[in-house]
């Protein structure tokens, strides 16, 4: 990137986080006795504004975090709430143990500071911030109403999985080869549990996170957030499309329930 093209990516970043605003959650975890909660708000925001969570590599910074995603288009479209943790080590990937309670909390103050409808939160993240969103999901599944991640490399045990179902996305490199048959594994036995995930492997790409994969995780937060219904099927490996009517020509396990042409497009490009 040239000289000008860094500063001007210095001065957009800044530009983002002006509307960024933090609160603070007590918590008895010894790295994490005061956990900073950065959150940023829409240009217009009312009480049916939504909440979206999002959950940093591993112990980042909740500032760079927001700066990194660029989610900022989305939420001031749709009126989302941004929110993102500044956790430290303590295990904080197993919200089971403090960090759950830590999340919610900041929901509530969320919630009662700006007078919202409480509502089914949103949650995306990245490698360690991957294992947030798989795991906290898990924690408590009727708080969420769809997750997505990239690159993670932990997750809870999908077999016979009886409890809440949402939908989902994951994408994860395919030289990021341990998190790369991670997440495949995870990805059949949901999707045999009666899951809903849309699959995305990037060929020649390793443990890193690219603007396609964000720019994926977008399409499929807005196609939920309008609750859009599934328009095509795509199967995983061959990248072949199918009508919904033809689903039963996909085995479950290979099923990606796109639901709109830009996610379609998005999904199938460069295979």
């Amino acid at each position: 990137m040239s000289m000008p093209g860094k500063i001007l990516a210095v001065w957009l970043a800044g530009i983002a986080l002006l509307n960024a605003q933090s609160l603070m959650v007590k918590t008895p975890a010894p790295n994490n006795r005061k956990v900073e909660f950065r959150y940023r708000l829409p240009k217009n925001y009312d009480a049916d504004s939504r909440i979206m969570v999002l959950f940093g590599g591993r112990n980042w910074q909740a500032k760079d975090t927001l700066a990194r995603y660029k989610f900022d288009g989305l939420a001031d479209k749709h009126k989302l709430i941004l929110l993102s943790p500044t956790f430290c080590d303590d295990d904080y990937w197993e919200p089971e143990q403090w960090s759950g309670k830590a999340l919610f909390e900041a929901v509530v103050q969320l919630e009662k500071q700006y007078k919202l409808k409480p509502q089914k939160l949103f949650y995306y993240g990245y490698s360690a911030g991957g294992q947030c969103a798989a795991l906290f999901y898990a924690y408590a599944p009727e708080r969420v109403a769809a997750w997505a991640l990239h690159a993670s490399g932990v997750y809870f045990d999908a077999r016979n999985w009886k409890k809440t179902l949402v939908p989902v996305q994951i994408s994860c490199g395919m030289e990021d080869e341990e998190r790369y048959t991670i997440s495949r594994d995870f990805i059949f036995n949901f999707r045999e549990s009666g899951g809903s995930v849309i699959w995305r492997p990037y060929p020649d790409k390793d443990h890193i996170l690219t603007p396609e994969a964000l720019q994926l995780a977008r399409q499929f937060f807005e196609d939920q957030i309008l609750k859009r219904g599934i328009e095509f099927i795509g199967e995983d490996d061959t990248g072949l499309i199918y009508s919904p009517a033809e689903a039963q020509k996909i085995m479950v396990e290979y099923r990606n329930p796109l639901t709109s042409a830009a996610l379609r497009d998005l999904w199938r490009v460069e295979r």
